[in-house]
């Protein structure tokens, strides 16, 4: 009876595994994962971003595709687990492909509306060329700082954006 019952508790952990592993990337899971991170980062401040950068914790998502950022309202990126040569950097300057100041951008949406969707262009991991991409933004505060965390998904428009959260502000230029 032991052997059985030891067996099924692997199958059950493999079973879990698998469905974590197999948890497809959608704009609704950034959105959830976001929330997460923010409840996370106002509960426990700084410490958290070590759980929120963890490439095997529950902020890799998504087939590992999802993940979040951290910046600062004033456009410097604090936690940028797949470009980590961004951590420290002052990015207001930074643009996409069409001009759009992303980064201000961010935190723009964040100021007026505490969150909200920004259309953009990002480079996929493994291409050269900038891709069409949405990022979800929220603020979160911590014994008297500001962060920005965001999440971002390809091939996501705007508009698709719009019709599944009609509530939700969507930045527009």
């Amino acid at each position: 009876m032991r052997y059985f019952l030891i067996s099924v508790a692997v199958l059950l952990t493999a079973s879990l595994n698998f469905n974590v592993c197999a948890e497809e990337l959608t704009a609704a899971l950034c959105k959830q994962k976001v929330q997460q991170a923010v409840k996370l980062i106002e509960a426990e401040g700084e410490p958290a971003f070590a759980k929120i950068k963890d490439p095997a914790g529950e902020f890799r998502f998504g087939n590992g595709e999802g993940y979040l950022w951290i910046q600062t309202p004033d456009a410097v990126m604090i936690m940028h687990p797949i470009k980590p040569e961004m951590d420290g950097t002052e990015l207001s300057d930074y643009q996409d492909v069409k001009g759009l100041h992303i980064f201000v951008a961010f935190s723009e949406i964040c100021e007026e509306n505490g969150a909200g969707w920004v259309p953009y262009f990002w480079t996929k991991p493994g291409e050269t060329k900038e891709s069409p991409k949405v990022s979800y933004v929220s603020k979160a505060k911590f014994a008297g700082k500001e962060y920005i965390v965001g999440c971002g998904i390809y091939d996501v428009t705007a508009q698709d954006i719009k019709n599944q959260f009609p509530d939700d502000a969507v930045y527009e230029e």
